[in-house]
């Protein structure tokens, strides 16, 4: 192609640069924009593991300070220790009764 030599022929020119120029500005802001996106949703899945973990690791030692207390409870006080072994075990029968159970289809 001939190179413009008119001057409307070299403002249509320039103004069809200018368009891709700003057509290409605007894809790299949106590829930006798109990438802090991601990066924003990948540290949430983060996140997200590390407060199942918290919650995992504050269970565990919740339950390991209840079976502490309960073996302390009964080396000290017998009667006690058998109320308290009585209540968690109808805890657990209540919670297995009122969870719904898990049915297999065929």
């Amino acid at each position: 192609m001939l190179a413009p030599t008119t001057p409307i022929a070299l403002e249509r020119c320039c103004r069809s640069c200018d368009r891709a120029q700003r057509e290409t500005r605007l894809e790299r802001l949106l590829q930006y924009l798109d990438d802090l996106d991601d990066l924003y949703g990948a540290l949430r899945l983060v996140a997200e593991r590390l407060r199942r973990v918290a919650w995992f690791a504050g269970c565990c030692f919740l339950l390991a300070g209840l079976v502490a207390s309960g073996v302390l409870l009964a080396l000290s006080e017998p009667p006690l220790g058998l109320a308290m072994a009585l209540l968690l075990f109808l805890a657990l029968l209540y919670r297995a009764v009122t969870q719904p159970s898990l049915e297999i289809s065929r």
